[in-house]
């Protein structure tokens, strides 16, 4: 899952339809209210159960507790335990871990984890959590 900001060029000029039907990754608007987030799917675009389960998994280890899908909706009693999360730079290699309180009150603050690269400016796809140090044991990504 990779969240990229809303722009005014999202599916505007361009390109024509027909890159919709090469797309492999469902795409959605997100609508974050309060600690609420209603999902749109883009028209065209694929979707389906694991992109709803995707979602499912992020939003409460972000903080949001109700999550509006296109046929039901989803509430959440506490947010996600917190863990260490990670995340392997897609344009660089680099690897980015970090547990710490205030990684995760920033997280939780502002309803996302960091979304580009410290090192190469690439945009980050979400983070991974893990409950525990053995989770971590796995080779690492070299660009």
């Amino acid at each position: 899952m990779t969240l990229n900001p809303w722009s005014p060029s999202l599916l505007g000029e361009g390109p024509g339809v027909s890159g919709f039907r090469t797309l492999k990754s469902a795409l959605a608007d997100l609508v974050i209210d309060d600690e609420e987030v209603i999902v749109t799917p883009v028209p065209r675009a694929p979707w389906d159960a694991d992109a709803e389960e995707a979602l499912l998994r992020w939003a409460p280890t972000v903080g949001y507790t109700r999550v509006w899908l296109p046929a039901r909706v989803v509430d959440f009693e506490e947010p996600a335990p917190l863990g260490r999360a990670i995340v392997d730079c897609p344009s660089c290699g680099a690897q980015w871990e970090d547990g710490s309180t205030h990684f995760w009150a920033r997280v939780r603050a502002s309803g996302w984890f960091p979304s580009r690269c410290p090192a190469c400016g690439g945009s980050l796809p979400e983070w991974t959590t893990v409950s525990d140090t053995a989770d971590l044991e796995r080779p690492m990504s070299r660009g």
